[in-house]
């Protein structure tokens, strides 16, 4: 190895799952007269998405909440939220990437995400069973960029802040691990970054 890293933290959404066909996010907001982004903007930026990233609010206050802000008079939830992530597909890539560095390095998930995601995406993919630590902010009662669940995932990882190397596809969030001394990679755009993390993590030679 080229550095002095011994734990790499990994984001989850816009990293590891990723919306790469936004055909059905779309026909969702063309039907309530919004594009993609307002759409969501709704779903995951509002003062209620924030607390429920906490934990201070339930997965269903959430939804219900996002469904009468999106003028939605739906009663199944559930079929919303199929809807919405109908789409999302696990970076095989990435995941095989991160599979050759296990030998190497301490590896974490640190995600925010509402109450359920857990159960959600070990129902879907198979990507958690790469870490020795997963974080989901829900269940801690903290999100990035707070300080706090930075210094939390390290003090499980038990690695000082310049020996992880976090990789988050938020620039707020990759500001708030710079301010504890934690590498860092903006992941973004996908493809240079992978590149950057395959030439500094990956044994040489």
């Amino acid at each position: 190895m080229k550095t002095n890293i011994k734990a790499v933290i990994f984001d989850m959404g816009g990293v590891f799952i990723r919306t790469l066909d936004l055909s059905a996010r779309k026909k969702m907001a063309e039907k309530i007269g919004m594009n993609v982004q307002e759409l969501n903007d709704v779903f995951f930026k509002s003062a209620v998405a924030v607390e429920a990233e906490k934990g201070m609010v339930s997965r269903e206050e959430l939804l219900q909440y996002t469904l009468r802000q999106l003028g939605n008079s739906r009663s199944d939830v559930e079929a919303f939220v199929a809807e919405f992530f109908s789409r999302d597909e696990e970076d095989q890539e990435l995941v095989q990437f991160v599979r050759a560095l296990k030998p190497h390095y301490k590896l974490a998930l640190l995600s925010n995400a509402f109450e359920g995601t857990r159960q959600w995406m070990q129902e879907r993919f198979t990507f958690l069973d790469l870490f020795e630590i997963s974080i989901f902010s829900y269940e801690v009662g903290m999100r990035k960029p707070d300080e706090q669940i930075y210094r939390l995932v390290l003090d499980r990882l038990q690695v000082e802040p310049q020996q992880a190397l976090f990789v988050d596809d938020f620039k707020e969030n990759i500001a708030g691990a710079q301010r504890l001394g934690i590498q860092t990679v903006w992941y973004h755009p996908r493809d240079v970054a992978l590149a950057d993390l395959k030439s500094r993590l990956l044994p040489s030679g």
